[in-house]
C-alpha cells in the first residue's frame, strides 16, 4: 500500500459496516464503526500471521488476503509487502464480491 488509505471512504464505498487498519502484529492504526477495535485488530493480525506462516510452510506463495465467512457476515483482510493490513467487516454476505474486488484494487495499486 504505497498510498495512504482513507478508511472512512473505503467503508463507505464498499457498504461495509466497519473497517480497521493495523499492522501484522495486530497494532491498531485506525478504525471505523468498530467496538473493541484493538482486540479485533490483534485477532485478525494473528490470523494473518498464522496464515502467512502456513502459506510459507506449504510453499504456496505470498499471502495476500484472508476471508472469514460465517452465518452472520464476512471479514476480508489484506496485507501488503510491508505488513500493513486493512480489514473490512460486513453483515451482508451478498457484498462479498464487492469487498474482495475493492480490496484487490486498493492493494494492487
Amino acid at each position: 500500500m504505497n498510498v495512504m488509505i482513507d478508511l472512512n471512504t473505503l467503508v463507505e464505498e464498499t457498504g461495509a459496516e466497519s473497517g480497521l487498519s493495523f499492522n501484522i502484529d495486530g497494532i491498531l492504526l485506525d478504525s471505523v464503526n468498530l467496538e473493541y477495535d484493538g482486540n479485533v485488530a490483534a485477532m485478525i493480525g494473528m490470523i494473518l500471521k498464522m496464515c502467512l506462516e502456513m502459506s510459507e510452510d506449504v510453499n504456496n506463495g505470498d499471502l495476500r488476503q484472508v476471508m472469514i465467512k460465517n452465518n452472520d457476515g464476512i471479514v476480508v483482510a489484506n496485507k501488503d509487502n510491508e505488513d500493513n493490513c486493512i480489514a473490512l467487516l460486513s453483515k451482508d454476505i451478498s457484498k462479498m464480491g464487492l469487498l474482495l474486488r475493492k480490496m484487490d484494487t486498493v492493494f494492487n495499486n
